[in-house]
């Protein structure tokens, strides 16, 4: 892909400064907001292994526990009281890491699913959602959500939020400037982000 620069939209025969200055504004926008969702992901990502490596540490703990009881010279009694409490602090622990875990993949893939779906807004979106009713399946899919969604867009109070399937789109013809008929200008606010990434790529017709 191109470089998206002055001398790039020149060559494109898109010399009206207006416009040009749409476009490369619009396009610092794309960017700001894809590197934004990279960021999320990111964070994700640390967090899960964050996680994986306190559970690591607290396996091994588990182990040298284990073995200084095996060792211990406390009466019998006494003994079996301390693996018992042991073994239900463990067992506490695990089904809170399991849950918290779990809530995390349930989250980030509704937000997959929610950006899939063009959500102009992927906060804004998943307030609307009652998560009651979505379940993450084993295979990573979601089950519930992609009703709630098609709901929200059918609905007039928040169909806003996403970002329409298919526009009628008036654009400039690369060669012509754009400045003898105020309709032929691209209007970058009306275009879906596929449709921007189309016509960055010179694909857009």
């Amino acid at each position: 892909m191109s470089k998206l620069n002055r001398e790039f939209l020149k060559d494109l025969g898109i010399n009206d400064k207006d416009v040009v200055d749409a476009i490369l504004d619009e396009h610092s926008k794309i960017i700001g907001e894809v590197k934004k969702e990279l960021n999320t992901v990111n964070a994700k990502i640390e967090f899960l292994n964050q996680q994986n490596n306190k559970l690591t540490n607290e396996l091994k703990d588990r182990d040298s526990q284990l073995n200084d009881l095996k060792n211990s010279t406390e009466d019998v009694a006494g003994l079996k009281q301390t693996i018992e409490d042991l073994q239900n602090t463990n067992k506490t622990s695990d089904e809170a890491h399991k849950n918290e875990i779990n809530d995390l993949k349930k989250s980030f893939a509704i937000e997959k699913e929610l950006s899939n779906a063009k959500a102009r807004n992927i906060i804004a979106v998943k307030a609307l959602i009652d998560l009651e009713k979505v379940e993450l399946n084993e295979d990573g899919t979601i089950k519930g959500l992609s009703e709630q969604i098609e709901t929200l867009k059918g609905a007039e109070d928040s169909k806003f939020l996403f970002d329409a399937e298919t526009r009628t789109l008036k654009g400039a013809i690369p060669g012509e400037t754009g400045m003898d008929d105020p309709s032929t200008k691209i209007d970058l606010s009306k275009m879906t982000y596929d449709e921007r990434n189309a016509y960055f790529e010179g694909d857009f017709d």
